[in-house]
């Protein structure tokens, strides 16, 4: 108990007086046991075992169901025992591999998608929007490439898809406009957000959603302050229409794509929550639009030694992934007539931490609970989620590793499903308790 109320025992002046002084009677005995050898590798034991499993500091909490991190971890441990975490249903309630047109079963490239309500699902394919009612396969489209109404320059990941009061929203970054459709697809409304008067550190700003009285939340950085490990300074912003900017959250970006196991900072919006996730601290941070943290979370997870065939797997999937990245661009050059001879495929200095975060992806769903993914490493079989509701209930999912998480309302889960020949599909399953 000392050790834990007491701080004199860090300076080590005199261990045997201090042994003394909170009680302890056997000196002797505990001479001899501090200056055992196996003592010593017994610490060095436990000091290891507690960074392969997560533990980063006291108080920390361990069931069979997860590491619980600092005082909210308590609730969360004792949550988890005593009931068999959710798991999902082995049947799918939609699968668009078999859906009767083929737009639905034959998608190109499943980018984003959306849980609209019990029964109405959107998933963007390139740039269009597909509605479907999940129950009965009915289907509306939306979209197209193009400057008119209702239709996107951008595609895919270049797109932004959020919720709306009047169904979905999405932005278009290419020529700045918010189109905004019914569950069904209709077209409600279409408008170019003008961003001349906006003063951005970058010059330039990603959206990341849309709050509900109509502000704009954007991701800034400032690449004057890039810190000594390349960690650029980043800024969760919103934006009102006139103009106006006020900071939310202050962060540090990424160590940078040729940093193997690298660290970065997750940010998800959320009604009007942000959640900041330094994958470098111990908690996740969320804010409401006034600056203010109104909660915090411990962060799941646990640090994990790098293994060198994990290093060389992640280096192999980073260099084709960039070499895909290149090809992609000569052949967008190609089609539009334009010259190629500059673009080769990069080759990047990787380099890599020792130790890999414990989390690399969050994101708010559509009933507002935030989804943490546990760091995925080469070799992984399955994935693991901790989920947790903005208040005490927190539950971990474990799903199969080819299955990427999309979004989930109530007990439905939307997840894209990738098979061996690169074929994307989404599917909807349920969540099951114990």
């Amino acid at each position: 108990m000392a050790l834990l109320t007491e701080e004199q025992w860090l300076k080590e002046n005199d261990w045997l007086e201090w042994a003394s002084g909170v009680g302890i009677e056997d000196l002797r005995s505990f001479e001899s046991c501090l200056a055992d050898h196996a003592t010593s590798r017994r610490i060095d034991q436990d000091a290891r075992l507690a960074s392969l499993i997560g533990v980063t500091g006291t108080p920390t909490f361990v069931t069979e169901n997860g590491v619980f991190l600092g005082e909210p971890g308590l609730w969360a441990a004792i949550a988890s025992l005593g009931q068999d975490p959710p798991h999902l249903s082995n049947t799918s309630l939609f699968d668009s591999g078999e859906h009767p047109s083929q737009a639905v079963s034959e998608l190109g490239s499943l980018s984003r998608a959306l849980i609209l309500s019990d029964e109405r699902i959107v998933l963007l394919d390139g740039h269009t929007l597909l509605f479907v009612n999940a129950g009965t396969g009915e289907l509306w489209t939306a979209g197209g490439e193009g400057e008119g109404p209702g239709e996107f320059a951008s595609s895919g990941y270049g797109l932004g898809l959020f919720r709306s009061p009047d169904g979905i929203t999405v932005w278009d970054p290419n020529i700045r406009r918010l189109t905004t459709f019914s569950d069904s697809g209709d077209l409600r409304d279409a408008r170019r957000v003008d961003l001349s008067s906006v003063t951005f550190r970058h010059g330039t700003a990603n959206m990341m959603g849309v709050f509900a009285d109509g502000r704009f939340a954007f991701i800034d950085r400032d690449p004057s302050g890039t810190s000594d490990d390349g960690r650029t300074p980043m800024y969760a912003v919103e934006v009102s229409e006139e103009g106006t900017w006020t900071t939310i959250a202050e962060f540090p970006d990424a160590q940078g794509i040729s940093v193997l196991f690298g660290h970065s900072t997750l940010v998800s919006f959320g009604g009007d929550r942000v959640s900041v996730a330094d994958t470098e601290a111990d908690e996740i941070r969320i804010f409401d639009r006034s600056r203010r943290i109104v909660s915090r979370l411990a962060t799941p997870g646990r640090r994990v030694r790098v293994s060198s065939d994990q290093l060389d797997a992640a280096r192999a999937a980073a260099l084709a992934s960039y070499t895909r990245s290149d090809e992609n661009t000569v052949g967008q050059l190609e089609a539009l007539g334009m010259p190629t001879e500059g673009i080769r495929p990069r080759e990047l200095d990787y380099t890599y931490n020792e130790i890999a975060p414990p989390i690399d992806v969050t994101r708010f769903d559509g009933d507002k609970r935030l989804w943490i993914r546990h760091n995925v490493m080469p070799g992984d079989e399955t994935i693991r989620w901790t989920v947790w509701n903005g208040e005490e209930d927190v539950f971990s999912l474990e799903i199969p590793a080819d299955f990427g998480f999309l979004d989930a309302r109530g007990d439905l889960v939307l997840l894209r499903l990738r098979d061996s020949l690169g074929v994307e599909r989404a599917v909807i399953r349920r969540l099951v308790e114990g």
